[in-house]
């Protein structure tokens, strides 16, 4: 997703955590009250999750596309629709559809599981799919059931002009090293 994200590619983890602040465990009642107890009344009120719907528009709509500037908001919004091009770990489910389908049926429940969403390395072997899990302790630092959704991502790569420059860079600061080792002058130690 790096090819999407780009040099916003830095913002990826507070993405993934403003999630988590959504669909995560309610912290309380009263003015602690959010997460997925709140998730679950604002879908029970507006269907924010339907078949059908991206969740690129469910995610737009929950401001879930970044605070920080439009740039990052319009590319995770990218990257979120995107989704529609990957499988998923459901045989003929692309990604968006599988986290959609999930989130409608979860808060759905009567007590609905924390969602916690992370991304893999889309090389290794969950390659390029959505993979959707239920974890008996969610994440580590959690002693809570979760639903886990993981999303393929992969980082960007530099362009070849890019790649050039850091080993020019590279070879200057050896040549620099070099030259100033040879002309400064050895030092010796006082008192001698």
């Amino acid at each position: 997703m790096g090819r999407i994200m780009k040099e916003d590619d830095v913002f990826i983890p507070g993405l993934l955590d403003q999630i988590y602040l959504r669909f995560g465990p309610s912290q309380g009642p009263k003015e602690a009250h959010g997460g997925i107890a709140e998730m679950r009344e604002l879908q029970k009120e507006f269907q924010i999750f339907r078949r059908g719907r991206s969740l690129k528009d469910c995610f737009a709509l929950l401001n879930l596309g970044g605070l920080w500037n439009a740039r990052v908001k319009n590319r995770w919004l990218t990257l979120i629709e995107d989704l529609k091009s990957y499988e998923s770990d459901v045989p003929g489910e692309n990604g968006n559809d599988r986290i959609v389908n999930m989130l409608i049926e979860n808060l759905d429940r009567s007590e609905p599981l924390p969602v916690f969403f992370q991304a893999h390395d889309s090389r290794g072997p969950d390659g390029r799919r959505v993979i959707v899990r239920t974890s008996p302790t969610g994440p580590f630092f959690m002693e809570q059931d979760h639903i886990i959704v993981s999303l393929p991502m992969r980082p960007k790569t530099a362009s070849p002009s890019a790649k050039q420059a850091t080993t020019a860079t590279r070879s200057a600061r050896k040549t620099v090293s070099k030259t100033a080792a040879k002309k400064a002058p050895r030092k010796t130690p006082r008192g001698r």
